[in-house]
């Protein structure tokens, strides 16, 4: 495992630290988190959250915020130890006699409100409605708790076979439903290996193809993988660099000329320099020949990633 990738999969656990941090014992579906305010705007990295995403951890509910999945829930549990803590088996414990107290002596199920199961334990309603969903939302067996009739967070239906006992519940919730944080670790890492191979190393820009070129002169045939950036490479070397790159040329290297199109101005920029001339900056416009040539100048110009961008 590389260093970047362990220090992505360190940040991956720390977001999700300050997500049950910041969660307590509040309801997953009701609680956002804001990854551009604290504390994840200084602690978490921009990747962290499409990599949370694209495992299900995490869901987008309006940029920049996200709210906690089921899933991510149970993850949290696992990542913050919360979940192999004795004061969480005791909670498990006064939530399942509430609920078993509830179909004792009868012969069908028990439909209960997620209130009245709150006050018969004495734990918080946020809480019961995580683990009721956390159930729900996986592998969750016939003698389990569920929502009544599918519909999340309203009523809680108890089966007259409800059976299980406080460590059964802490056990699935941290086996059955969450593949072992090792295991999510080698996911993630393959998954950066995937995006370290599939975009460019400067600028994340994605892949846009590759293909073969021959030069017999030199008995050899070259492989060109090109990036949305414009970055090159050939036979895995940089051929063409990205413009967040320190190879990319500076502006001193390229010359502008403007000329006048109609009611227009295009200003071209051609490279002096060798490595200029390898890289290609289109053509820009403008109203007046100054407009054109500072646009121009402006997408010529190395990039610079912003001041709070983490990468």
């Amino acid at each position: 495992m590389t260093l970047a990738t362990h220090i992505r999969l360190e940040n991956h656990k720390a977001a999700l630290r300050l997500m049950m941090q910041e969660l307590a014992d509040r309801a997953l579906d009701t609680s956002l988190f804001n990854t551009s305010q604290p504390p994840f705007d200084a602690h978490v990295l921009p990747t962290t959250w499409s990599e949370l995403a694209r495992h299900g951890l995490v869901e987008t509910v309006r940029s920049p915020q996200y709210r906690l999945t089921a899933r991510g829930w149970l993850a949290g549990l696992e990542v913050t130890g919360e979940s192999h803590s004795p004061e969480y088996s005791k909670r498990i414990a006064r939530l399942l006699a509430a609920i078993k107290r509830h179909v004792k002596g009868r012969k069908d199920s028990a439909i209960v409100s997620l209130q009245q199961l709150a006050v018969e334990s004495g734990e918080p309603e946020g809480w019961i409605f995580n683990i009721i969903d956390s159930r729900s939302s996986g592998t969750a067996q016939r003698t389990e708790a569920r929502w009544y009739g599918g519909h999340t967070g309203r009523l809680v239906e108890i089966p007259v076979d409800f059976n299980l006992e406080p460590v059964d519940i802490v056990n699935a919730l941290t086996i059955q439903h969450l593949e072992k944080i090792e295991e999510l670790e080698a996911r993630l890492a393959e998954a950066e290996e995937d995006r370290a191979q599939f975009h460019c190393p400067h600028c994340d820009a994605p892949f846009l193809g590759a293909s073969d070129q021959d030069f017999p002169d030199h008995h050899c045939t070259v492989t060109f993988e090109s990036f949305a950036c414009g970055y090159t490479t050939a036979d895995g070397r940089e051929d063409v660099p990205c413009p967040y790159s320190p190879r990319w040329p500076a502006i001193d290297e390229f010359e502008f000329i403007t000329k006048q199109n109609g009611t227009m101005y295009v200003c071209s920029v051609i490279g002096k320099t060798e490595r200029a001339k390898r890289v290609h900056v289109y053509s820009k416009t403008g109203a007046t020949k100054e407009e054109a040539e500072e646009r121009a100048r402006e997408a010529a110009a190395p990039k610079k990633k912003q001041a709070n961008a983490k990468s």
